[in-house]
């Protein structure tokens, strides 16, 4: 018998880097708010892997996804700091 969270069953790429971010997960919605910002809902737990930094489980259906800034030192501008 198939589960129906099952339907919603997929891999989002949080962050696409050379040491991609992914969530796995039973993903209701996933919305870019742009900027590197994006809005996920999921059904159940999800699952976050990011390469070297390891694997994490989220404990809310609602994920908010950023991507950090940082203070570029020749430019003395906000980026993004991609890793």
């Amino acid at each position: 018998m198939k589960n129906q969270d099952q339907d919603h069953l997929k891999v989002v790429v949080l962050e696409p880097s050379t040491n991609t971010h992914t969530l796995s997960g039973n993903v209701i919605s996933s919305t870019d708010l742009g900027n590197g910002v994006m809005k996920l809902k999921i059904s159940s737990a999800g699952i976050v892997t990011h390469g070297e930094h390891g694997t994490i489980r989220t404990e809310s259906p609602n994920i908010i996804k950023y991507v950090q800034q940082e203070v570029n030192p020749v430019t003395q501008r906000l980026q993004a700091a991609f890793d």
